[in-house]
Formats: C-alpha cells, structure tokens, sequence
C-alpha cells in the first residue's frame, strides 16, 4: 500500500512536528506500507528528491530562502504564503500522477490540506487529514481585531478540510473533543496519540553510557523547542530558587526557537544553568547521557492543553524521571507518582517541591517509577504499535471506497 504524506514541515528542520512526521513515516515502512513524503513550498530542501532515514522525500522548492518559524508574520506575509497553494496544488498533482498512491496523509496545516482535499476528489483517493494543533489560536495575550479575523478565517479554513477528509486524526482526546464542538463528525475522528520511535532509541541508547539512573542526581534538563508557552523561562526562575537551597543542583537548556535570546541571557545570569544549544536528532541521546531528571514546564493554555509533546514519552524511553505541568497534553501521558510527576502548571512554589521530591525519593521508588514509564512506553506509546493503526484506517478507507 502507497501512501502519499504531504507534510508542511520535515526534516533536515528539527521541531516536535518534523520529528512526529520522521516516526510516522519510518514505523509504516518498518511494518511494510510504502510511505513517500511530499513536503510544501515553505520546506526548502537542496534536492528534487532526498532520503532520510530510508524514505524518499520529494521537495516542491528548491533552495528556497524561507523557513518554518513560530515568528509573527505581516498580513502582507501571509496573503502572499496563502496564494502558494496555487503552484503547490500543480506540484502535487504532478506527483499524484506519477507516483499513484493509494491513499492521501495531509498532515496540518491547510497549505497541505487543501490541495488534497482537491486532488482526493479528482482522483477519487482517500484522504486523511492529521490535526496536531490548535496553532492558529496560539497567539498569546491582548489580541486586535486583526488578529481576531485573522484567527477566524484560519480556523475556518481548517475546519472546512476536516468535514471534506475521509477521516480526520487527532493527536489526543481532548483535541477530538475540541472538533466535536466545532461540529467534526465523531464518527471520522481517529486519535493516534503521540509516541516513541522505540527502534531508533534502542540504537541511540548503545551510544550510552550509566542510561539507568541508579543514584539521584542533581542534574535538571529542559530538551525541546524554545517557544514563549514551553515555560522555559519559568523553570529557570524556579531552579534559580531551588539553587540557593540546594546548591549543587544543575540545569541544562537544550533547544532552539523565537525564545533562544531570551533563555540564552537567563542562563548566563543565574548559577548553575546552562544553555546548550541544538542537537541533531542524531545526537539527542548526548543530551539525555547528560541530564538525569527531565522537566516539561508548559504554560496552560489552550495550545497546550491539545497538543500532546513527544519529549516526556522519549525521557521515559531513555529511562529518566520525567516532572511535567498538568496541562491536559502532558496529563495523559504522565500518571503522577506512577510514570512521572506532575505539578500545577504556572505555579512555581508546586514545581520547587517536586523537584524537591524527585532529588529525594528513595531509590526503590526511583526504580518503580523509571520501570513503569519503560514499560508504558514499549506497551503503549510505541510508533510500531501507532503504524498497525493507521494502516488499518488506510485499508478500511480502500475498502469503503472499493465498495461504493
């Protein structure tokens, strides 16, 4: 079975949706489906065709000089990225033809959807719309009227691709129940939450060295983008607090966005923070041999009760204890006191004591947690386990299709 992925964002660019897109597609070709990328005008790549990690990647631009980026855009910005659609719709129909997939993956946003939804129509293929987010409802603070009709007319725009797919997928439950609201069939929604590449972390975690945390170690870590609702700045604040008590505590910052400025300054003004920068995703288990206690600190708010991060569930996989908020994202993956620690997002002196707790706990409740966030991990938040689900979504789309 060919299925065509037509993502917004991949990879070389390293974000949490590149890497979900880079699992998805290397755990449907481990298990036998033939998984092809196609990425949109805003994904430069240096070549017409690339492989990454087995899989073929077709590029519609070439060398472009735009990037995918959380920065605001001008209104002028956005009517111009809007009208692409237009060539990216020529592009993807050249492609249709001459690769004649089996089924349609359009992964958000509407740049992608769209032409899909258009060519799944003309070619009669099936086509399944993946929903990450809420993004377009991400901006924070006082909003103008601009931003409002702006946020309306990309929401609109969203929903519309949902009711036209075949079947939509949501990366958690309470995204499902945000589209229910807005009148998405529940019949057509899927969730396929997020998971683990256990494959490729088996082959990083050789490259370890002491992976099993034994002894409690005084070394936090943040791993992930730096982006204004991550709450990386908060966790500094709140380490800064538990360093004059505990004072060989360290933390590390690794990642890079729109907020690197702002936490690179803050490292390098309180003690014992340090700011690392970006890893490869080849590399990312130098950072995990590093840091021995990982924290999730996201801001709540409606971003960040819908999107469901994949950097908990890779800690657990690399056998470290895992502290995050309890923003409805991270709540269903951590069970508090069984796979992680959760604490009340946004409150600083509840995070300081269970930072606290996770430097203190004794070392046979250590291994029980560690213990049960593996196995939650392999039994249920495994890619190969996600790849079987979408394959029987795949085949049941191509039976209703063959039927009518």
């Amino acid at each position: 079975m060919k299925v065509l992925h037509i993502l917004y964002q991949s990879l070389p660019q390293i974000s949490g949706s590149s890497i979900r897109s880079r699992d998805i597609l290397m755990s449907q070709k481990e298990i036998g489906l033939n998984p092809i990328a196609v990425t949109s005008p805003f994904q430069s790549g240096t070549n017409n065709e690339e492989i990454i990690d087995g899989i073929r990647y077709l590029r519609t631009s070439i060398n472009g000089s735009e990037t995918i980026s959380d920065e605001q855009k001008s209104l002028l910005t956005r009517i111009f990225r809007f009208f692409k659609i237009l060539s990216f719709y020529q592009n993807l129909k050249q492609i249709v033809n001459a690769e004649k997939p089996d089924v349609l993956h359009a992964h958000a946003m509407f740049v992608c959807g769209l032409p899909a939804i258009l060519i799944g129509k003309k070619y009669n293929i099936p086509v399944v719309y993946e929903v990450r987010s809420l993004w377009m409802l991400k901006k924070k603070g006082k909003k103008g009227w601009m931003d409002l009709l702006t946020e309306k007319i990309l929401f609109g725009i969203e929903l519309y691709v949902m009711r036209k797919a075949a079947l939509v997928v949501a990366i958690n439950h309470y995204l499902k129940n945000e589209l229910i609201i807005q009148k998405i069939d529940e019949a057509k929604i899927a969730v396929i939450q997020n998971a683990v590449n256990t494959t490729l972390i088996d082959t990083l975690k050789q490259k370890t060295r002491n992976h099993c945390l034994s002894e409690p170690k005084l070394k936090f870590g943040y791993i992930g983008t730096l982006t204004p609702h991550e709450g990386v700045d908060f966790l500094i604040e709140v380490f800064a607090n538990l360093n004059k008590e505990i004072c060989n505590a360290e933390l590390y910052i690794f990642g890079k966005g729109v907020e690197e400025p702002k936490i690179r300054a803050m490292s390098e003004k309180f003690e014992n923070v340090t700011f690392k920068g970006s890893l490869e995703p080849e590399n990312i288990h130098k950072a995990f041999e590093l840091i021995n206690i990982i924290v999730n600190p996201r801001y709540k708010n409606k971003l960040t009760d819908s999107v469901t991060p994949l950097k908990p569930l890779e800690a657990m996989a690399y056998e470290k204890i895992v502290i995050g908020s309890d923003v409805e994202g991270i709540k269903e993956l951590i069970t508090d006191k069984f796979n992680g620690l959760l604490f009340e997002a946004g409150n600083p002196s509840d995070l300081l004591n269970v930072m606290k707790y996770a430097l203190k706990i004794e070392s046979e409740t250590r291994r029980h947690l560690l213990k049960n966030a593996l196995q939650y991990v392999y039994d249920e938040k495994s890619w190969l386990k996600n790849a079987t689900k979408y394959q029987l979504i795949y085949t049941e789309l191509l039976m209703n299709k063959n039927a009518n």
